[in-house]
């Protein structure tokens, strides 16, 4: 589109001068199509940035460049944008040409390539999702792929290993295998003439490739299950987590004239390389990362995930579980063509256990059922309707929550061998009377990762490129059978090594933006080399809705004020402290069906019996959001900590949740709320934060951020401020528990919250 006049001044006010020089010689030199992709998305982040971009106008005067092309680049990074889109803004950047020829050629791009206006994801704060464990990070629209990545490193790095003994015996080993797939493996190695693959192309561009591995399915494979893919367009996955290359899928979930593919579809997942560069592991490493992700998003009960990479003959064979991440090691498919064809027709003949499916879920007539015991040892079997919750994280717990037919909630989870199993917390507060906790319906353990790994013998974990690890507590003996694990093999590591003695790029990760409902996880070193979580399913009464989901201002207080009440019963009678208070953890119920309580606690995964030892579990997690701020520097959790939590779920409710709930009007939101510093930074930063956000002028910014309905709670929370975090002598706010009885903050704050409701 031609420029205006006033562009023309802007452009001449604000000229770019040498911001695009780093990218000239890069655009010019790069091949790969991959890394190209990458540069465009940087090139474009330069762009964004520029004083140019936040004071041109749109093409269509709705916002300024700068949102506009965030928007695009952000589709560049998640991989559904194709690099060719960006060839005449790369022509005339390579050339050098004029500021106005560049802005002018952006201006075309938006145009073709953007909505009218910007996602709303991007204007408008949600907190629809489950809070999520470090990568946990989600990915979603409004997220750069250097964040989600950079989460997946954190969740990652401590628990990838490669080269693990036993990898092909386990999972690719041809004495296991029918008639009919021993054939296949026959057939696919005529294909090799003892020194290698004869059809396999010299040069390994993407499609020679993959039209090579099809026509090796045509030949060996042609009636099995699971059926090889390759994505020919940027865009053919439905969800935008990522486009993976290569991917095997029931051979009945492939249709003639399919555009689209899903990733709940997804058995095996491929990822392929022009090239073979050991320099570049992590970066492949995170990119499959992202997709196995997503997998386990879209298939929550799944157990584990297989995965691949091949890049130009050199393959490498993954599997992912709720532990992390471990590989056959690198092998090249000439030297090794036994292996590469054991493994490729595994991939497409594995039964359900052996491909890491739920093969605890019965289905019958359309609906998913799960066998379990009740506490009288019987046997029942519910069926699985709505489902509620899904955590986006691998190394994780891995919570997928679902409405069952009897309006109980069937809850599936990985939690630390260390940790005491919430059922287990849930009848000990059911025998000691607590109030407002759920009850138990049934309970099935169904696994372990140690039972998943057993008859593996791993290495220490990768030293992931400039990120050291550090093994002083290891046992001299470095390798462990899994079929020697035991819970009672791990003690929990008391020294804690300071910030100061971290590598550099420890130091810089610590210090690296984190993403929004994402979990906390505090590491804690273990002699363990991974670890060992139990994989349960759990059925509790009632059902009710996520507190998010509030319908009026009283049901929001009420809510809250009861789950309060009940933390005091779990506490004061049941001697359990939470420890993960939470938007998600607070559910909705009728009081007719849940003794009286309008809210109720939910999820005990990671409460603590008052005065017990630590568990000696890896992780210390919470929700980011609602940490309180010495929990996040690592003090001791405390029931204080928890009413602090409750505090901070209010102020979300009001000041991000409310806007989604049809209490706005014609108000609009803010763009940037305040509470976006509880979601991204290091957790010194987001600590820091919430600690600015307590005065009394910073509470009334953030309650600024509240619809105009919600002014009658301002002064509920001007009270429990002030309740929360009183004045020493010094007049500094104290974050700290007081001494004495606990009910000197219960009573006043519930007290709080019934005055509120008085008031209403």
């Amino acid at each position: 589109m031609p420029l205006t006049t006033q562009h023309i001044k802007v452009i001449t006010e604000y000229p770019l001068n040498e911001t695009l020089n780093p990218f000239r010689a890069k655009l010019l030199e790069r091949e790969d199509e991959n890394a190209r992709e990458g540069d465009i998305a940087d090139l474009l982040g330069a762009l964004v940035v520029s004083q140019a971009a936040y004071n041109l106008t749109a093409p269509d005067s709705n916002g300024n460049v700068a949102a506009r092309l965030f928007s695009i680049q952000q589709r560049v990074r998640g991989g559904v944008m194709k690099v060719d889109h960006f060839s005449r803004l790369v022509d005339v950047v390579v050339a050098n040409s004029p500021d106005s020829d560049i802005w002018a050629t952006v201006f075309n791009l938006i145009t073709a390539l953007s909505p009218s206006t910007p996602p709303r994801s991007s204007i408008t704060p949600t907190f629809k999702a489950t809070p999520i464990k470090t990568s946990s990070s989600r990915l979603a629209d409004s997220e750069t792929r250097e964040i989600v990545e950079g989460e997946l490193f954190e969740e990652m790095k401590h628990c990838t290993f490669r080269g693990v003994k036993g990898f092909h015996d386990k999972f690719f080993n041809p004495k296991n295998w029918s008639k009919e797939a021993e054939a296949s493996r026959k057939k696919i190695m005529t294909a090799h003439d003892g020194k290698r693959w004869t059809g396999f192309p010299t040069v390994t561009d993407e499609k020679l490739v993959w039209d090579w591995l099809r026509s090796l399915e045509e030949c060996a494979l042609a009636n099995a299950p699971y059926k090889l893919h390759t994505t020919k367009t940027a865009n053919q996955f439905k969800e935008r987590k990522g486009q993976m290359d290569l991917f095997f899928q029931p051979a009945a979930a492939k249709a003639s004239n399919i555009v689209e593919y899903e990733y709940k579809n997804v058995l095996v997942i491929g990822e392929q390389k022009k090239s073979y560069d050991s320099g570049r592991f992590k970066s492949d490493f995170l990119q499959l990362s992202r997709y196995v992700r997503g997998v386990f998003a879209d298939q929550p009960t799944r157990r584990f995930v297989h995965a691949f990479t091949l890049c130009a003959s050199k393959m490498e064979l993954w599997v992912f579980d709720r532990s992390g991440a471990y590989s056959s090691g690198v092998l090249d498919i000439h030297d090794e063509p036994d292996k590469f064809a054991c493994a490729i027709i595994g991939y497409a003949t594995m039964d359900d256990d052996a491909m890491g499916l739920a093969t605890f879920i019965e289905r019958e007539n359309g609906h998913r059922h799960v066998t379990l015991d009740d506490s009288s040892g019987n046997e029942i079997r519910v069926r699985l309707d709505r489902p509620m919750i899904r955590q986006k994280a691998i190394a994780c717990r891995g919570t997928a929550c679902y409405e069952t037919e009897n309006s109980h909630v069937a809850k599936f989870s990985w939690v630390s061998d260390k940790r005491k199993l919430e059922v287990e917390h849930l009848r000990l507060a059911e025998d000691r009377g607590v109030k407002g906790v759920a009850g138990v319906v049934a309970h099935r353990r169904i696994t372990t990762i140690a039972e998943l790994r057993n008859g593996l013998e791993f290495p220490k974990p990768h030293p992931f490129r400039g990120e050291a690890v550090h093994f002083e507590d290891l046992p001299s003996s470095n390798k462990r059978k899994s079929s020697d694990y035991t819970s009672s093999d791990a003690s929990e590591t008391k020294r804690r090594r300071s910030n100061s003695q971290k590598p550099k790029l420890a130091r810089e990760l610590d210090d690296r933006p984190s993403t929004s409902k994402a979990k906390l996880s505090l590491y804690t070193p273990s002699e363990d080399l991974w670890e060992n979580r139990i994989y349960s399913c759990l059925v509790v009464t009632p059902a009710g809705r996520v507190i998010s989901e509030f319908r009026t201002i009283r049901e929001l207080l009420e809510s809250l004020r009861d789950a309060i009440k009940a933390h005091q019963s779990l506490y004061e009678t049941g001697n359990i402290l939470h420890r993960d208070i939470s938007s998600n953890n607070i559910i909705i119920t009728e009081p007719e069906t849940a003794g009286g309580f309008k809210g109720m606690l939910i999820d005990l995964d990671l409460a603590k019996v008052k005065d017990s030892s630590p568990s000696g579990a890896r992780h210390q997690t919470g929700t980011m959001q609602f940490m309180a701020v010495e929990v996040l520097r690592t003090v001791d959790h405390t029931y204080r900590h928890d009413l602090e939590s409750f505090f901070y779920v209010l102020l979300w409710m009001c000041a991000r949740q409310s806007w989604h709930n049809g209490f706005a009007g014609k108000e609009t939101p803010p763009k940037e709320s305040r509470l976006r510093k509880w979601e991204i930074g290091s957790f010194t930063d987001i600590a820091d934060a919430k600690e600015g956000h307590m005065t009394v002028n910073s509470l009334e910014r953030i309650m600024g951020e509240f619809p105009e309905a919600f002014d009658c709670v301002k002064p509920l929370c001007l009270n429990i401020r002030k309740m929360l975090f009183p004045l020493d002598k010094d007049e500094r706010m104290n974050f700290g528990t007081p001494a004495g009885d606990a009910d000197q903050l219960y009573t006043p704050i519930i007290a709080a919250y019934d005055g509120s409701m008085n008031d209403l």
